[in-house]
């Protein structure tokens, strides 16, 4: 896979920082969506859901190979609708191998090379990963419409976050840092119209 670098300096890119879908997404797959934006340029935008497991996953199926010895078993996200049948590995640069691998913002790589899950499977591997399946989408300009619609909040985190073991606190906490009361959000409304992306 291929992620391109922003050419246009002009363009304020979103890539390796965070959405954070507002409350005025009722849509199943992105309501209190938490994404990790891999790339972002002119040409479109990729991310990473890092907050929605993917339920009932059997990892045997899923790589089609019957890994024996199996001392961790990784977490398993829905990383987006685009191409369910594609895995990634996101993880820390504390380990990397000459395959399929990208070098990310925030000191993180993507991967989709079989041999970093089975790492990860046998105890080695990075230290800190996720693996998704599928992944989030945007057309040219069409996340920046989104933004000045209000439909996400853009924030700057850790990246601890992607890799926290208890996936329902992710939405609320990273809601809390935009100093948004979360009680507040259950009535409140996010107009189309004041966005300022």
């Amino acid at each position: 896979f291929i992620i391109m670098k922003n050419q246009n300096k002009n363009y304020h890119s979103l890539q390796g920082k965070f959405l954070i879908s507002s409350p005025n997404i009722n849509d199943g797959v992105f309501k209190k969506s938490l994404i990790y934006i891999i790339s972002d340029n002119e040409d479109g935008s990729m991310g990473i859901i890092v907050n929605k497991p993917a339920h009932k996953v059997n990892l045997t199926t899923l790589l089609g190979k019957d890994i024996k010895d199996i001392i961790q078993q990784p977490q398993v996200y829905y990383g987006g609708p685009v191409e369910l049948d594609k895995g990634f590995i996101l993880h820390t640069n504390d380990y990397e191998n000459d395959k399929n691998h990208i070098k990310l913002d925030n000191g993180l790589i993507l991967s989709n090379d079989f041999s970093t899950i089975k790492e990860i499977t046998l105890g080695g591997g990075p230290s800190k990963s996720i693996l998704a399946l599928g992944y989030t989408g945007w057309a040219s300009f069409q996340l920046h419409a989104e933004l000045k619609k209000n439909d996400w909040f853009e924030l700057n985190l850790a990246t601890d976050i992607i890799f926290a073991k208890n996936h329902k606190n992710k939405w609320d906490q990273a809601i809390s840092k935009l100093g948004i009361n979360k009680t507040l959000l259950q009535s409140a409304i996010f107009s189309n119209y004041s966005g300022s992306a």
